[in-house]
């Protein structure tokens, strides 16, 4: 039967269970023994908008009569190493950016414009001046194109986009380097014989939307980069009001899992805001998206430069283009942790040429630099199982007593001068497992918002990393190798406690049956290795004890 996919946020939620459960189930066993604000979301502020720009009314009374720009419609392809857009000479709006380095299950190159609605409601790079007049006269414009011939050019270029009339004339330059993801950008924009200030649009949405896409666009948002941080919006976070962002942002994008397109202007974004956006009713489309999609307008000073990035999110592709667009990859709380994480997984990379072994070789670094920690707990396993029958001669005493009898607590007291005497821990068990937890987190956020996983073959079965096992052999492993470490592991508790522990392996092989291979191949063999070093431990308990003492030679 075929397990059904569900949310990626949800993926990390039910990890979070299971750990508490765990966790919950650790501290049940500790008390059957002797006992011992969500974040505030950052204020935006809300600035008034009107028709114009700056206040002003940007129609004249009475226009010049200016002959207006008359072309014909066409769209100009511009190819380099790494990109194929297409731009379409009506609105000067980018209709499709192909990644040719990311081609999709079906071996085509990655498309992140959605190409499900029709040419004039897909609006990525087009211009707005905040008045509704020239605003339709520029979606409606059709612009003069120079320095290409024919429709086609071979980065490195440049192409000018003209456009004037009446009342408006706009002046676009746009350039494409040989290789790359970065497009840079100038536009004047001229209303009543000076230059003014425009809007450059993003979205709506972001991917093709094909079941074939949804993980490399999962979680698609907008984000920007204001005061030192990133600011994240979905399109639950705007109910029925548009969400503004004030000066001085640095970058705005559009996000999703592992790819997006941003538009970069360090000082001089003058604000915006992030809104929903529905196809007009009657169009093909309109039935097809799952809700309203989000439409960024990024507010640009006159004149403006700015760049557009449209590509993978990977780090070092990221700090490349800007430096702070390397925080755009959410790696949640234990970012110090992911980082030097994923730099040692590339660093293994480059030698296997396979992220799979990449991925096991790192997982055994991770448990030899944990090994003091795991010695520690099974240690303390190892004393507090050979306590167990001092333990049970106590609470034998006492087990006829009711737990609101003050006699009780004589027996916590016996109990905890028994683990004082032998020098017990009874938390010994359990904390290293809390040491564990930020580096287990720590993975999955790395194994979860890393491209260099996506299409990444291991072996056999397993094709990308970065999706779960189409047959679910690794998360079955993993379940049988946790019941198998559990019962290597010495015998603490009552029967009834033992019961309760072997319920986590089938808890945990429920969850990761959706988690992505990369993840469970992690799991798997952090417990195989755990697994070596029990063995390795208790072997040498063993031979320690068989070692008889050596008796002192007489001497003659």
């Amino acid at each position: 039967m075929a397990i059904p996919d569900l949310p990626e946020m949800d993926m990390e939620k039910r990890l979070l269970l299971a750990m508490v459960l765990s966790m919950a189930v650790l501290f049940l066993f500790l008390y059957r023994q002797p006992p011992q604000p969500p974040p505030t979301e950052q204020a935006i502020e809300v600035e008034e908008t009107s028709p114009s720009v700056s206040g002003r009314e940007l129609l004249p009374p009475e226009a010049a009569e200016v002959e207006p720009t008359r072309v014909a419609h066409q769209i100009i392809e511009i190819e380099n190493e790494n990109l194929l857009l297409r731009w379409s000479n009506r609105g000067g709006v980018l209709l499709s950016a192909q990644l040719k380095n990311y081609p999709t299950a079906e071996g085509n190159p990655l498309e992140i414009i959605p190409q499900k609605f029709p040419e004039l409601q897909r609006q990525t790079l087009g211009i707005r001046v905040g008045d509704e007049r020239l605003d339709q006269r520029l979606r409606e414009a059709v612009y003069e194109v120079s320095g290409v011939s024919g429709s086609r050019v071979r980065a490195p270029a440049e192409i000018t986009l003209h456009y004037r009339d009446s009342v408006i004339e706009v002046s676009r330059k746009i350039r494409l380097p040989e290789a790359g993801y970065l497009v840079e950008m100038e536009t004047e924009v001229y209303s009543q014989g000076r230059s003014i200030p425009f809007s450059v649009l993003l979205g709506p949405g972001i991917g093709e939307g094909t079941p074939s896409d949804q993980g490399d666009f999962a979680q698609s948002q907008a984000a920007y980069y204001l005061d030192g941080s990133v600011q994240r919006h979905s399109r639950d976070d705007l109910d029925e009001e548009p969400i503004r962002f004030n000066r001085g942002a640095r970058w705005v994008a559009f996000d999703s899992k592992f790819f997006a397109y941003i538009l970069l202007n360090p000082g001089g974004i003058l604000g915006g805001r992030i809104a929903q956006w529905e196809p007009p009713q009657g169009t093909p489309a309109g039935e097809e998206i799952d809700g309203p999609l989000l439409l960024v307008e990024v507010e640009m000073e006159e004149g403006a430069r700015y760049s557009a990035f449209l590509g993978p999110k990977a780090y070092q592709v990221l700090e490349a283009a800007d430096a702070t667009l390397g925080q755009l990859i959410d790696y949640g709380w234990f970012t110090f942790l992911v980082r030097p994480l994923l730099f040692s997984l590339n660093f293994i990379y480059q030698y296997l040429h396979n992220y799979g072994l990449a991925i096991i070789l790192l997982t055994f670094g991770i448990n030899l630099v944990l090994f003091p920690v795991r010695y520690k707990q099974m240690a303390s396993m190892k004393k507090m199982s050979e306590l167990q029958p001092q333990m049970k001669s106590i609470q034998d005493r006492y087990k006829r007593m009711k737990r609101t009898d003050p006699r009780k607590q004589k027996m916590n007291e016996e109990v905890m001068a028994l683990y004082k005497k032998h020098g017990v821990n009874p938390l010994g068990g359990c904390l290293p497992l809390v040491i564990q937890m930020p580096f287990l987190f720590a993975f999955y956020r790395m194994l979860y918002s890393s491209i260099e996983l996506r299409g990444a073959p291991f072996m056999g079965w397993i094709q990308d990393l970065s999706q779960q096992d189409p047959y679910y052999i690794t998360p079955i492993l993993m379940g049988v190798s946790m019941v198998v470490q559990q019962k290597m592991s010495p015998a603490a508790g009552d029967p009834t406690q033992r019961k309760m522990m072997m319920i986590l392996p089938v808890v945990f092989t429920f969850f990761f049956l959706s988690f992505s291979s990369g993840l469970v191949l992690y799991f798997l063999f952090s417990n195989l290795f755990g697994m070596m070093f029990q063995f390795s431990f208790q072997r040498w308990q063993d031979l320690a004890q068989e070692v008889p003492a050596k008796k002192p030679t007489k001497k003659r």
